[in-house]
């Protein structure tokens, strides 16, 4: 009787301690990265910055193997800005099929490791860069969301599917600003109209 009692206080224990574990886990995203600054970054205008794409909080998953495949669209006004397609990151380079659009106002891509037995998990995982040019005065937003249009875009090897809620993505903004020549020539002419003003009788 008391092994029993035993085993059901060490199934008791085993579950508080798997779901306390379980429940601290932090959860996982997909995010951007503006020229090291974090979501969101100030360009001048005509200047370039590269927007980084990571996955954080990335679990090995049942099997241990991890992300198996990735997938995110970044929409943003293009107005203000321009964007080179979408590069892969290190990892996800000639390690399976992959596909990516660069439409005006909408860049993205879908990766994975079909040619792998394994994936990365963890923090700070380079998924994709894409270069973003300031071609007018402006802040735009860069929304990021599903590839596809709804979930299983982001998936580990064991099938588990991390984006089955859109706060998984995360968002940022790029502030598009006249370049500090402009801006100054600028101040300057309108000094001289001033002065020119004055001095009339």
């Amino acid at each position: 009787m008391s092994s029993s009692r035993t085993l059901v206080a060490h199934s008791i224990l085993s579950f508080t301690v798997l779901l306390a574990m379980h429940s601290g886990a932090a959860a996982a995203t997909l995010s951007i990265d503006i020229g090291g600054t974090g979501p969101n970054g100030t360009i001048n205008l005509n200047e370039t910055v590269t927007v980084s794409v990571y996955a954080d909080a990335i679990p090995a998953g049942t099997d241990g193997n991890g992300l198996f495949g990735f997938g995110f669209s970044i929409v943003y006004d293009d107005t203000l800005l321009s964007s080179s397609g979408a590069t892969a990151g290190a990892l996800w380079t000639g390690t399976g099929n992959s596909v990516s659009r660069n439409d005006p106002g909408d860049v993205g891509m879908m990766s994975n490791r079909a040619f792998m037995w394994s994936g990365p998990s963890g923090n700070n995982i380079l998924l994709a860069s894409i270069d973003f040019t300031g071609d007018s005065i402006g802040t735009s937003n860069l929304a990021v969301s599903y590839y596809t249009g709804g979930p299983s875009d982001n998936i580990l090897f064991d099938n588990t599917v991390l984006d089955t809620s859109a706060s998984f993505f995360q968002s940022g903004s790029i502030n598009v600003v006249p370049e500090p020549n402009t801006a100054l020539l600028f101040g300057l002419g309108l000094m001289f109209l001033s002065l020119i003003h004055i001095s009339e009788p």
